[in-house]
């Protein structure tokens, strides 16, 4: 809800980038596994950005772009979720 982004949300952009986006950042693919790599590494820093932007809308009150935001980090998700299966990882969502 706007109201828990509004709260919560710069704590999970930090959360997402301490976890998930610097290690990424960080990591040194195979060469046979770099462009998959590396389209992974954009869509996690492109869902680091939907998700701050989330969190400015929840600061804001702005519901209609909450949700417009929330679908498309649910769209990023689906995508590092197929990349990572992808390249190996045994869960992701």
């Amino acid at each position: 809800s706007p109201a828990e982004l509004a709260s919560r949300g710069d704590r999970i952009v930090a959360a997402y980038d301490a976890a998930i986006l610097q290690p990424l950042l960080q990591t040194k693919a195979p060469a046979e596994d770099a462009a998959a790599a590396g389209r992974l590494r954009h869509i996690a820093q492109e869902q680091r950005d939907a998700l701050q932007a989330l969190a400015d809308a929840g600061k804001k009150g702005d519901v209609q772009t909450v949700r417009r935001l929330a679908v498309r980090n649910a769209q990023l998700n689906g995508q590092a979720g197929d990349i990572a299966r992808q390249l190996g990882a045994k869960s992701c969502t």
